[in-house]
């Protein structure tokens, strides 16, 4: 267990690089390991009402999937959205590598992959982590930091998207969270 500590606290002390580069102080950034709880919670929450709309899906696993996504950043670090639109397929294989050796410590590593594979539960919890993002930077927004509104424009048109792709349960649930959707 010290070993999944030690994953855990990297990514405790872990602060998300998107933040930082648009001017959120290091102290008021959101640590990989906050969104992903974050992100776990909201899975679990959209996972229950898109399957009360009809879609078939796990929540739990869903959950599971989204607080797993990031576990590769304790061995990769965070790549800023700059680097990895240029570079994908190389922070694709980066991910799987830092992923596969984590498995030697981590018996969810499977969550962690699983996420970038497309199942109906990944796929819920990308939206997840993507509206969890949505949802901190208009925090970031209401506290003054203007320069992350771009950063919430990105992830709405993610959302989209995304709402295209899986139907018309996640449209619903877009237009009931985002309004407007």
């Amino acid at each position: 267990m010290k070993e999944v500590w030690e994953v855990l606290w990297s990514l405790a002390c872990l602060v998300r690089t998107g933040w930082m580069q648009r001017g959120v102080p290091p102290a008021l950034g959101e640590s990989v390991a906050l969104h992903s709880f974050y992100s776990a919670v909201l899975a679990y929450e959209i996972g229950v009402r898109l399957k009360k709309r009809g879609l078939n899906v796990n929540p739990e696993r869903a959950a599971l999937i989204a607080l797993y996504h990031d576990f590769g950043e304790a061995k990769l670090g965070d790549i800023p959205k700059w680097s990895s639109d240029r570079a994908k397929e190389v922070k694709e294989a980066l991910e799987r590598e830092a992923i596969e050796e984590l498995k030697e410590v981590l018996e969810g590593w499977k969550l962690s992959m699983e996420y970038m594979e497309g199942t109906t539960e990944a796929k819920v919890a990308k939206v997840a982590e993507t509206l969890a993002t949505y949802f901190q930077a208009e925090k970031y927004v209401e506290m003054g930091m203007k320069r992350v509104e771009e950063i919430r424009e990105s992830m709405r048109e993610s959302l989209m998207k995304m709402a295209e792709e899986m139907g018309e349960p996640l449209r619903e649930l877009l237009r009931d969270i985002l309004g407007s959707a």
